[in-house]
Parts: structure tokens; C-alpha cells; sequence
């Protein structure tokens, strides 16, 4: 006899002892000196596992864990071979979040019994709270082997394996649960949404009209179900006629409506997105989520007044929710209400998930405002609380930059890069900012790198190109990366600006002057742009345009000495 069918037995036969001291009128429960309750237990079955078992058992009926917890122990410690009840502690001390000792327990249950699926399905449970994913997978798939018509291992190994984009193996786990059980829906459901996380958009929708055909209960999560693929498609009309259809045949399916409600929104339908919000609201009149996204369709339609209010009624309800305030920040900052703005977002404190972006949103409100001394504040106090995020040192280089203090904005891009470094953009942003502070043949090796990562880069390619030209190197290798990146950016009046200059450095005027001119047809208001033109027509002794030119360049940046000086030579 193995240790569990002894464990079983012993209930068996205690249960019916109980019943026979029960019907004599004998009784388990008296009072110590106190009065309290209190169990008396008889000397005879004091060393019985069985009876600490039942006592176990009891104790969870009523709640209280801790109680059960000490009878299954005790249990144990008589009965210490029996895998089942190893099992049931390991279950309860996971319950209890005593992780370890329930690893211990479980383990100990499989080496007892290495046919146990129980055990094995309360590893896989742990391992997936622990985010041990290559363990609890493994659990769960010798549970599956020992117990293949337990349909809820395939659900929990299917979904485990899902989630980690495991999808092929997700999709077997699902397609062996269809074999198993044809006759079930949940397989297919679960293979379908698989599809969906594997962009397999026709086997999805396939899967999912299918299970429409057999109609049933499930019809309606059906429709819901392909309403999300159409959604994913941007096929925003076919997306609306699912949820209508499962709303049809469920008017009380909250998903249907809220995602019908979006799609809504995603066609402009702003007024029947609202009102679809609003019945969802009556349905779920204590779901403040629902009124939240009304809040924000009323803020995409400009509706900033009544926006502001209804997160007002939020925040009266939930004075604390971040997310709620952060958005009534963004609303005031739209509304040109800096100063409201800015008293909303720093009442979001730190360790709130919405902490670093209201103070990322609070730097660029300053920044755009040109209030640097703000904007250099909240970027700090958002690297403070979040210094792996190279995006903020990014903007905080920027920001530096703008201010001229270019040795600083270096080294801000640098940290960024440190913590990201093939991230092209981070890489242009120091090419430029080495350019800016003078640093030229750095600037070009940056860039240059960036070509080896990313060889059709247009930007990187234009830079290097025009910055050779500048440096008088290797003029057929500029002209030909400049004209590559005009190639892939063909409307780019900078890029053109760029082959005219490398042209024109070349001695090449006249084919200089066609790019240049329509490189001021399409950016009218650079003053860089309009100065070459000036001095292409200069070389082409057309002083009377180059003046024109000169002085359209000085009408936009009219702190340009070297223009001046230009302008002057030309004479009145």
C-alpha cells in the first residue's frame, strides 16, 4: 500500500469513527478553563495522520489557513512518505506567498511520487508566480504527460508558453487540446487568439467563423474576438459590425461595447463613441475606467471644459489616482493653462506610475514655453526616478543644446548611448551636437558609424556628404552619398541644398544653381539656404539676384555678420 492510499484509508476509516461518536452523542469540541472551544482528542488516535488530516480539512471550510496549515503538518510528521500531503502544504504555503517552503514541498511530493501530476501542476503554478518560465513550463508539460485529460494543463501551459512568444509551441499545446477535446470550444478559442499574437490574421478570423457556424453560448465572444482582428487590420467598419453583432446577442457584454466604442472613435464618430461610453457607464456605473476614456474622447474633440470636469468628478472619488490627475495635467496644457498644469502634475509624487511622465510632459511644456530653468528641473527629477531610460537623457541634451551649452548636451547623449548604443538616433543627435561645438572630424566618425549600422540612412548620409564638401574631402564620395540620400528623399529641400553645395564646392556652378533654386522653392525660410544661392549667383557674376538672395537670408536671421559682410562687398 503506497503512502497515499494509506493517507486515504485512515480518512476513511476516521470519518467513520467520527460518524459513530457523532450519533452517540460523543462529542470532539469542549471548553477549556476559560470557556472557550477547544478540540480534545482522543490518546488512542493521537498518532493518527488521518485524523490531523480531516482536522486539516475542516479548518479550510472555515477559512482559516494558518489552523490547517499546523493539522497538515502534524499529519506530516506522522505520515512523512505521503506525496499528497507534501502536495497539499505545498499548495497552501504558495497560497500564503511562503514561496520557498512551497518549492520545497512540491519538489519533495515529486521525488515521493514521480507520477504525481498534482504536484507537478503545483510547481508549474509556483514557477509561473516566480516568473521561472523555462521551469513551470517543464512542470506543467510532465503533469500533461501523466494526466493528458486534464484540459486545464493544456490551458495553463498553452497560455504560459503564449505569453513568453513561445507561439509555435503555444499553438501545439492548443491543437493537442482540440485533439483531446473536439467537442470543446475553449481549444479553439485559445488556438485563435494564439493566431492573433502571431499575426496569422486569416487562420484566426478562419477559427473564429467556424466556432460562429456551431452558434451557441459562444457566438457573441466570437464576434468579439474577430472585431479585435479587424481592428488590429485598421478594417475599422468590419470591426464595428462584430461588436454590434455581439452586443445583438449580448447587450450585457461590457468588452463588445467598450471596444465598439473605441472603433467608433477610430472612424471620427466621436458623438456615437460617447454615447456608446455612456450606456456602458449606466451598466458599470462603479467602473470609473469607462469614464475615463469618456474624459479623453470629450479631450480629442477639443471638449477641454467638460474633459476637465468629468476628471474632476474622478478625482473627487479617487483623490489619489495618478493616472486620472495626469491626464487633467495634459488637459490644462492643451487648454494653454501651464500654471494649472503644472500645479496638477507635481501633486503626482514619486514611486506613482505616473510620476516620470508627468515630469517628462512637464519639461516639454517648458521647453516649448522656452522656460529652461523648468525644463532642466522636472528633466532631472524624471532621471532621479528613472536613470536606465536613455529617452529622458536624450531630452535633456536637447534641451542643453538649445542653450548652447553643447559640452553638456554631449555628455548627456553619451549616458543615453551608454545605456542604448545602437540607437541611431541617439548617435545623430551627437554627430550634431560635436558639429555645433566645433568638433568636426569627430562628428563625422559618429555619423560615419552610423552608416555602418544603418548604410541607408538618408540623414547620416546628407550630414557626411555636405560635411565632407565643407572640409574640402573626397568630393566624389560626397557627391555621390548626397545624391543616394536624395534618391530615397527626393522632396527634401535640404538634401537638395546639400548636393547644390557639394556640386558648387566642386566647381560645378551652373548644375549648383539648378538644385539650389529649387532647394529655396521648397524651404523658403532658411537663411543658410538663401546665402548659398546668394553665392552660387555671385560665381555667376548675377550680383544684382545674389543681393536679392543676401538680403532675403539676413530678412530671416538678421544676426548673420558673414552675410553682411557678403551683402557689403557687393556694394549699393
Amino acid at each position: 500500500m503506497t503512502k497515499t492510499n494509506s493517507i486515504a484509508l485512515h480518512v476513511c476509516l476516521i470519518g467513520l469513527l467520527l460518524l459513530v461518536w457523532f450519533s452517540v452523542g460523543l462529542a470532539l469540541v469542549g471548553t477549556d478553563d476559560t470557556g472557550n472551544k477547544k478540540t480534545v482528542i482522543s490518546p488512542d488516535m493521537d498518532k493518527d495522520p488521518g485524523l490531523f488530516f480531516l482536522l486539516g480539512e475542516e479548518s479550510e471550510s472555515g477559512g482559516d489557513s494558518e489552523t490547517m496549515l499546523n493539522y497538515f503538518k502534524r499529519a506530516l510528521d506522522l505520515d512523512p512518505g505521503s506525496d499528497y500531503l507534501h502536495t497539499r502544504i505545498a499548495a497552501i504555503l504558495a497560497r500564503n506567498r511562503k514561496i520557498a517552503d512551497a518549492i520545497v514541498m512540491a519538489k519533495n511530493a515529486v521525488t515521493l511520487n514521480p507520477k504525481s501530476s498534482e504536484a507537478y501542476t503545483i510547481l508549474g503554478k509556483i514557477y509561473t508566480v516566480t516568473g521561472d518560465s523555462n521551469k513551470a513550463i517543464e512542470a506543467y508539460q510532465r503533469a500533461m504527460d501523466l494526466k493528458p485529460d486534464d484540459r486545464d494543463l493544456y490551458i495553463f501551459l498553452g497560455s504560459l508558453q503564449a505569453s513568453h512568444r513561445m507561439l509555435k509551441e503555444s499553438e501545439k499545446t492548443f491543437n493537442l487540446m482540440i485533439e483531446r477535446f473536439p467537442d470543446e470550444k475553449e481549444g479553439y478559442f485559445y488556438l485563435g487568439k494564439v493566431f492573433v499574437e502571431d499575426e496569422q490574421y486569416d487562420k484566426a478570423i478562419e477559427i473564429f467563423r467556424n466556432l460562429l457556424e456551431r452558434k451557441g453560448e459562444s457566438a457573441a465572444q466570437a464576434h468579439v474576438e474577430l472585431g479585435g482582428i479587424y481592428a488590429i487590420q485598421k478594417q475599422y467598419s468590419k470591426s464595428e459590425d462584430e461588436y454590434r453583432q455581439a452586443l445583438s446577442l449580448d447587450p450585457f457584454n461590457l468588452a463588445a461595447r467598450l471596444n465598439l466604442a473605441q472603433v467608433l472613435a477610430n472612424q471620427k464618430k466621436f458623438g456615437e463613441s460617447y454615447q456608446t461610453l455612456e450606456e456602458l457607464s449606466k451598466l458599470a456605473p462603479s467602473n470609473l475606467g469607462i469614464q475615463i476614456k469618456m474624459a479623453l474622447l470629450l479631450a480629442e474633440q477639443k471638449q477641454f471644459d467638460k474633459a476637465r470636469d468629468l476628471f474632476d468628478k474622478i478625482l473627487q472619488s479617487k483623490p489619489g489616482w495618478d493616472q486620472v490627475r495626469f491626464h487633467l495635467g495634459r488637459v490644462l496644457r492643451e487648454q494653454g493653462k501651464s500654471e494649472e498644469a503644472e500645479r496638477e502634475f507635481i501633486q503626482i509624487q514619486k514611486g506613482q506610475p505616473s510620476f516620470v511622465n508627468s515630469r517628462i510632459v512637464l519639461t516639454l511644456m517648458f521647453l516649448n514655453l522656452k522656460d529652461f530653468t523648468k525644463a532642466l528641473k522636472y528633466v532631472d527629477e524624471a532621471i532621479e526616478e528613472e536613470p536606465k531610460d536613455p529617452e529622458i537623457y536624450h531630452i535633456k541634451g536637447s534641451i542643453l543644446e538649445e542653450l548652447y551649452r553643447f559640452n553638456e548636451s554631449i555628455k548627456e547623449y553619451k549616458k543615453a548611448l551608454e545605456l542604448s548604443p545602437d540607437n541611431i538616433k541617439l548617435m545623430y543627435s551627437l554627430g550634431n551636437a560635436y558639429e555645433k561645438s566645433g568638433r568636426r572630424t569627430l562628428s563625422l566618425s559618429t555619423m560615419e558609424k552610423i552608416l555602418q549600422e544603418k548604410p541607408d540612412d538618408a540623414s547620416a548620409m546628407n550630414f557626411v556628404g555636405y560635411t565632407m564638401a565643407i572640409m574640402g574631402q573626397d568630393m566624389d564620395r560626397a557627391e555621390k552619398l548626397v545624391r543616394r540620400a536624395l534618391d530615397l528623399k527626393p522632396d527634401d529641400g535640404y538634401i537638395t541644398d546639400s548636393l547644390a553645395w557639394v556640386l558648387f564646392k566642386a566647381g560645378k556652378v551652373d548644375e549648383a544653381l539648378k538644385y539650389l533654386e529649387k532647394a529655396n522653392q521648397k524651404v523658403k525660410a532658411d537663411p543658410i539656404i538663401a546665402e548659398h544661392l546668394g553665392d552660387a549667383l555671385v560665381a555667376k557674376s548675377r550680383l544684382k539676384d545674389a543681393r536679392e538672395a543676401y538680403q532675403r537670408s539676413l530678412a530671416i536671421n538678421p544676426y548673420n555678420v558673414v552675410v553682411k559682410e557678403k551683402l557689403r562687398k557687393l556694394g549699393p
